[in-house]
């Protein structure tokens, strides 16, 4: 029976991030911002801003909807991986989504949230279902992609945003997808190469 903790599986990495999350909003907002993504901090080599930006939230309701967001995903895909691996592919989401806004989104000059890493997260777990053959992988991949389409296509949800007290950044979600995708795209070729399942 595997628990939340379950050492050989990846409860625990989704829970310590929504720990960390949680612990992060409480801060002043004077110490939250030695951490938010912020372009003209990360241009001074603040680098580590690259990763804490995504832990950081702009009010309650933020904070509440990928909270959500991480829990569904969590009890979706968690118990595809092993929790060392998820780690790598929270870093490694957090890192390429972050250096893809800093590159090629110069007027986005603050980005919070987990909503990035969320969507490759859930774009990773909706392949590796593809691939395992589990139920519904293909349909949550095409909702998924559908959902970047349409966001790309009319723009950020200005309801959304004034929910959540910022512009939603859809840019952001767009490369969750991509950082998603390749991670997925190069595991399977390690997987392929060491001739080891990827799940």
């Amino acid at each position: 029976m595997q628990t939340l903790f379950d050492f050989k599986r990846g409860y625990a990495p989704f829970c310590i991030v929504l720990l960390l999350a949680m612990l992060m909003f409480v801060l002043p907002e004077s110490v939250q911002q030695l951490f938010a993504y912020q372009r003209a901090d990360l241009a001074n080599a603040e680098l580590w801003r690259l990763i804490s930006g995504h832990l950081l939230h702009s009010n309650f309701y933020h904070l509440l909807l990928n909270a959500g967001g991480l829990l569904v995903i969590m009890l979706l895909h968690a118990g595809y991986q092993r929790q060392l691996a998820l780690c790598w592919q929270l870093l490694f989401s957090a890192l390429l989504i972050s250096c893809l806004l800093y590159w090629l989104q110069p007027d986005i000059q603050r980005y919070l949230g987990l909503s990035g890493i969320l969507h490759s997260l859930l774009f990773f777990g909706a392949l590796l279902d593809i691939k395992t053959g589990k139920t519904g992988g293909i349909l949550l991949t095409l909702g998924i992609l559908a959902k970047i389409g349409y966001e790309q296509y009319q723009g950020p949800d200005a309801e959304l945003g004034r929910l959540i007290s910022a512009t939603v950044a859809i840019d952001a979600h767009l490369y969750g997808v991509i950082s998603g995708a390749l991670l997925f795209g190069l595991l399977a070729v390690k997987a392929w190469l060491i001739k080891k399942p990827l799940a």
